[in-house]
């Protein structure tokens, strides 16, 4: 049986494309092994703890925020994923999600915290730099909360959530999702057609 093939997916819990491209990622892994490695990237280091309004952010950005809005609904109704449309929608720092992430997979709660952070920021709204709220996202996926928190506070995995962001800026990565397999990358939420060609082709290399 020849061994998974492992895709690097560069991401972020805030990025709605990333939900919509794990998703699409997960349904090749149905179909063939593969092994995704998450590979952590913020997209806006600068939002505050206590998080800012979305819409008005990103139209600061020159994004028309109610035709971007329609457009991913339909795709991840598509996909059938639930997502948040709500207008008062907030944007929320992801740098203590992240370290919760890779201490969690050390602990074996695998690819569950990773779903579990992703609905509660693009699902349930819900601000991911506050210890409380993820302390409650650990509990949910069989995790200490105590011991989560203090895995944050004491900051046991920012250093390899800091290795993330260095691996990203040395292979040039500036937009996510990118994913990675047998030294190829495809960036964007792609179809699920060409995430299988992705791995496909590394599988054979």
């Amino acid at each position: 049986m020849s061994e998974p093939v492992v895709v690097q997916l560069f991401t972020d819990y805030a990025c709605p494309w990333c939900y919509l491209g794990r998703a699409r990622l997960k349904q090749v892994g149905a179909e063939q092994p593969i092994t995704i490695k998450t590979v952590h990237y913020q997209l806006s280091a600068d939002s505050p703890a206590e998080g800012r309004e979305l819409g008005p952010y990103l139209k600061s950005r020159g994004y028309d925020v109610r035709e971007a809005t329609a457009r991913l609904a339909a795709l991840m109704d598509r996909e059938g994923l639930e997502w948040n449309t709500a207008p008062d929608r907030m944007a929320y720092n992801t740098l203590r999600a992240q370290q919760l992430a890779v201490w969690g997979e050390a602990q074996g709660a695998g690819e569950a915290i990773h779903d579990a952070l992703f609905r509660a920021y693009q699902v349930d709204d819900r601000n991911i730099y506050d210890l409380d709220v993820l302390a409650e996202i650990a509990a949910s996926v069989g995790l200490d909360p105590v011991a989560a928190r203090a895995a944050i506070v004491e900051g046991k995995a920012a250093e390899a959530v800091a290795r993330d962001q260095a691996t990203s800026r040395e292979i040039g990565v500036s937009s996510v999702p990118t994913y990675v397999a047998g030294g190829k990358g495809v960036v964007g939420a792609q179809s699920v057609d060409v995430l299988r060609q992705l791995v496909r082709a590394a599988a054979s290399a």
